[in-house]
């Protein structure tokens, strides 16, 4: 992921456009995280800084490439155990 530059935008409430950079062009993600603070217990918001997080945090597992269209932050916590609180460390 070192290579990666995120641009995150807020494409409507709860609804994010990830927009991954690197040396092989660009890819796009579109994120669901209108029940985010729900999902996580209020760890996590619906923000720009928890999604920049999440996508951080899905590159760590697999390319930008391998990644869905579009992707519900309730999906990545069942898919990956204690991927909340990664998420949480990611944020900045």
């Amino acid at each position: 992921m070192a290579d990666e530059k995120i641009d995150v935008e807020m494409q409507d409430t709860g609804e994010f456009l990830a927009s991954i950079h690197s040396a092989s062009g660009t890819d796009e993600i579109v994120l669901m995280f209108a029940d985010a603070e729900e999902v996580s217990d209020g760890v996590l918001g619906n923000d720009e800084a928890s999604v920049r997080a999440t996508v951080e945090f899905l590159l760590s597992h697999q390319p930008s490439g391998d990644l869905p269209d579009r992707i519900d932050l309730v999906d990545i916590a069942a898919a990956y155990d204690g991927a909340i609180e990664s998420i949480r460390d990611l944020r900045k």
